[in-house]
């Protein structure tokens, strides 16, 4: 595609990117503002972020990072072309091996700030070690390079101003000394219109790592047991949760629900399915009124999909919380139920995996695998919190029903049969029937 404005070119792009976060909404890019160049021309390609602003016709708007190469002679391999732009072979950086070699050269260095804001922070040096980039294609919200078996390069997609959860919290755990998170070497920053963003992060990469979510699905489609998985992930989650509890403090009940209560408010908007089982919800939500809650940082996003088993162990991924909540939100304070009830919706949901899914043999490897996880996240230290529990269950079922709506028709099920099942164990007084928690 030969486009005559930046907006042309990466509009159909854009709006195709798995980490796009505006499907179904009708938008336009507004902008595309370079920042400095990250490896300035001269050489076969040149690299820079550009920061793409999306606008939507109720006036909100979402800024995304586009890494962008530039080439005067077209490249050998296509894969990560997009077009050209005034004489110039324009792609993805990310995708083009020999870009993002050139970039990792620039990110061994640390660098003050130049004109346009672009710096590079070390934290820790890189291996001297073969750092051959290799794209990852999977879906994710964000972009992943692997560099050689040695470190992992993550771009950001969706931006949002100041510093970015995952880097702060990656580093506040490193230095507590828990060792379920990756190392970190460093990151990107970049600055607009006096506004600092993170741009991207270099962490160690995991060996050997295993994806948690695809090793409790083949459990659970082979009744396979997951249970000794589970504990140990739950004790990877209390070893997290303690390292950041150095800023506990204590949230009324009654705003915590009433915050449940807008999102559910703002979910049903957006997924009409929805719309029968609000009141019930509600009423879920309101069993924490009165109450003074415990809240800290936490991970904010956690399930399966953010753990990968190594020969050395679990290790936790991905800190920036969920993708669909707002900066603010995300940086607030949170119960760590949170992330319990991520883990256990998340457990529910491999039950999808089975030829059966409601059947007994599913239903029985959800309990044993549910159990064991919370077992062992809850040791001696704290009891189970069933209220605060189903609440956070229901709040993350709601969230749940709205992503896939937007992205996965197919799976609006899965979360609405949570949901189904939560509501029905609500009574209309407010309080639940004692098999909540099976």
């Amino acid at each position: 595609m030969t486009a005559a404005r930046p907006q042309e070119l990466w509009w159909p792009h854009v709006r195709e990117a798995r980490w796009f976060q505006g499907k179904g909404r009708e938008g336009e890019l507004a902008s595309v503002t370079p920042l400095d160049w990250l490896v300035p021309p001269g050489g076969p390609v040149a690299v820079r972020p550009e920061l793409a602003l999306v606008t939507y016709p109720d006036g909100e708007s979402e800024l995304y990072q586009l890494l962008v190469s530039y080439r005067d002679a077209a490249p050998s391999d296509d894969a990560a072309l997009v077009g050209r732009l005034s004489g110039q072979w324009v792609g993805d950086a990310p995708r083009d091996a020999e870009a993002m070699a050139a970039v990792v050269g620039v990110l061994r260095v640390e660098s003050p700030p130049g004109d346009a804001g672009l710096a590079v922070r070390v934290v820790s040096p890189l291996p001297d070690a073969d750092l051959t980039p290799r794209w990852y294609a999977g879906q994710q919200s964000n972009t992943n390079v692997f560099l050689g078996t040695e470190a992992l390069l993550k771009v950001f997609r969706k931006l949002e101003p100041g510093e970015n959860r995952d880097i702060v919290i990656t580093r506040r755990l490193r230095d507590a000394g828990v060792r379920d998170v990756p190392g970190l070497y460093g990151f990107l920053e970049g600055r607009l219109d006096g506004v600092a963003y993170d741009l991207a992060t270099l962490t160690e990469q995991l060996h050997e790592p295993q994806d948690g979510w695809r090793l409790a699905c083949d459990a659970c489609r082979t009744g396979s047991d997951f249970t000794v998985h589970a504990a140990a992930l739950g004790h990877a989650l209390a070893a997290v949760h303690r390292g950041l509890s150095t800023d506990e403090t204590t949230l009324r009940g009654d705003t915590v629900a009433d915050q449940m209560s807008v999102r559910l408010d703002a979910a049903a908007a957006a997924a009409p399915a929805l719309g029968p089982y609000v009141p019930a919800l509600r009423r879920c939500f309101d069993a924490l009124r009165g109450r003074s809650l415990p809240v800290q940082s936490v991970h904010g996003d956690f399930h399966l999909g953010q753990t990968l088993l190594t020969p050395d162990g679990w290790r936790i991924i991905d800190f920036e919380g969920e993708p669909l909540k707002s900066f603010a939100e995300r940086l607030a304070p949170d119960s760590v139920w949170r992330d319990v009830a991520g883990m256990t919706r998340s457990i529910a949901y491999a039950t999808s995996a089975h030829p059966d899914p409601l059947g007994a043999a599913a239903q029985n490897w959800l309990s044993r695998t549910r159990q064991a996880f919370l077992g062992a996240y809850c040791g001696d230290q704290q009891l189970l919190d069933e209220d605060l529990l189903s609440a956070y269950e229901a709040d993350k079922a709601a969230y749940e029903v709205v992503y896939e709506t937007r992205n996965r028709p197919d799976w609006v099920q899965i979360p609405l049969r949570a949901i189904q099942h939560v509501t029905s164990l609500v009574t209309p007084d407010g309080g639940e029937q004692s098999d909540a928690h099976v």
